[in-house]
């Protein structure tokens, strides 16, 4: 098969997502089958492509915009994501794709994949990481702007994807709330999780331990930053000598190294930003306690590299970590900085418990190997292949989500796609004039509103539009 993930959300040359790390290691393993797999990503994310998926194509959907210097400016991110939108109707491609994969439930990877996957007559698949519905603290004009793309981007997928996959069952429930919301018919939801190499893992040789805990993750508000530092403060008081590294980068981190500042915390911690694989494996195995102060997550890529770098991992309690980790993580109540605190305190002061609770997270995280979570989601996409080219062979199925929850019942049902062309006539590569008209109302709308938010939120001297 040949593979064009759409990965649209990426608009700088250092950080390095989850999401991005998930289809970096599984494009490895569909390569390594034989499946030609390209990334359709700014031109800017190149350099990450290069180093964690070398053998990958990859096809520039802008060739200018770059956030590298500004990553806490996140309006000028929105023209950029106009422009990406209006240039799936014309972007060259280098050659006939059997699927187009929008690796995010965001408009600009839907949409984007979906426009292509018409161009092309392919397959559409839609990966489900996150619903935003569900996220706590979207209340900002741009908030409300994501959540109202979010329902287009439901519809899209509802009426146009050929197989749709979700990270857990949490994520499936999220979707099919939305979906229920406008009046849709319930889709059929396939649940594949995320994996690790261990083997890049295991490489690294054992260091000395210079940093109590790591923070990794996007520095975001999602991912619960703004309690870091009154959360690191309390441990700094009890244990002055304690030492906190965050790895990752995001639009609020200026403002949490400033905060860290203001508590005379600067001293205790070290903000290295994104940076490559190898030196992140490293920075965990220099390290003793994992820490996750997330609102929400899809699965929890960051905790699972922490669990298997043999750390034990604080983290809130999210109903996606007792289904995705069972009792694998020491969890507090959601938005608790003081109970995060103690619990780092204690598990600082009794390195016994600390060696025993990350052996055992390390020897639990060994099922999600992410040639096994490749292989899944292969073999769901080569039996789209096969339905568009006549040649089906799916009968009953039935998938089990964790817990013993069967993907038959009323909501979660794995079974033939039933959307899409059949045909598989090939489209020229090239920009295709024709394709001007899947450019509907709501299409325009789309374009409009992203490109609109952009240029309202564009300072001048010091003010909004």
């Amino acid at each position: 098969m040949n593979i064009l993930l759409v990965h649209n959300s990426l608009n700088d040359s250092t950080s390095v997502s989850g999401v991005l790390k998930h289809y970096a290691l599984v494009a490895r393993e569909w390569i390594a089958r034989g499946h030609l797999t390209d990334f359709l990503v700014a031109s800017a994310g190149f350099s990450q492509l290069m180093d964690l998926c070398p053998q990958a194509g990859r096809v520039s959907s802008d060739r200018v915009f770059n956030a590298s210097r500004y990553l806490d400016q996140t309006w000028r991110y929105f023209p950029a994501y106009g422009w990406r939108l209006l240039n799936a109707h014309f972007l060259r491609l280098p050659r006939q794709y059997d699927l187009v994969y929008a690796s995010n439930f965001l408009i600009f990877e839907v949409y984007a994949a979906d426009v292509i996957a018409k161009r092309q007559r392919a397959g559409l698949v839609v990966k489900l990481q996150h619903v935003l519905h569900s996220q706590p603290k979207r209340e900002s004009f741009f908030d409300r702007l994501f959540l109202w793309t979010e329902r287009w981007a439901a519809r899209i997928a509802n009426q146009r994807a050929d197989l749709m996959m979700c990270l857990s069952d949490i994520v499936g429930a999220d979707y099919l709330k939305i979906e229920q919301d406008l009046g849709l018919q319930a889709s059929k939801v396939s649940q594949v999780g995320c994996g690790l190499d261990f083997s890049e893992i295991d490489a690294v040789p054992e260091m000395e331990k210079r940093y109590d805990v790591v923070f990794l993750g996007r520095v975001h508000e999602q991912k619960g930053v703004f309690e870091l530092p009154e959360v690191w403060a309390r441990v700094v008081a009890s244990v002055p000598e304690a030492k906190l590294v965050v790895i990752g980068e995001g639009p609020h981190r200026l403002k949490i190294q400033q905060f860290f500042e203001e508590k005379d915390l600067d001293a205790s911690v070290t903000f290295v930003g994104g940076v490559p694989e190898k030196r992140k494996n490293a920075l965990l195995a220099a390290s003793r306690i994992g820490l996750s102060l997330s609102y929400e997550e899809g699965w929890g890529l960051s905790v699972m590299e922490c669990l298997a770098a043999g750390l034990p991992v604080v983290a809130y309690d999210l109903p996606v970590f007792r289904s995705v980790f069972s009792e694998q993580l020491e969890m507090v109540q959601v938005g608790d900085a003081q109970a995060a605190a103690k619990q780092l305190i204690d598990l600082v002061r009794h390195p016994e418990r600390q060696r025993d609770m990350g052996e055992r997270g390390r020897q639990f995280v060994r099922r999600f190997d992410y040639r096994a979570v490749a292989q899944e989601e292969l073999a769901l996409m080569e039996e789209v292949v096969r339905r568009r080219r006549g040649e089906s062979t799916w009968g009953p199925l039935v998938a089990e989500i964790s817990g013993g929850e069967s993907l038959s019942e009323p909501g979660f049902r794995v079974a033939a796609p039933s959307r899409g062309s059949p045909s598989f006539a090939g489209l020229r590569s090239g920009a295709d004039w024709r394709s001007l008209s899947h450019l509907a109302k709501a299409d325009c709308g789309i374009l409009l509103i992203l490109l609109a938010g952009g240029v309202w939120s564009v300072p001048v001297r010091g003010h909004p539009w």
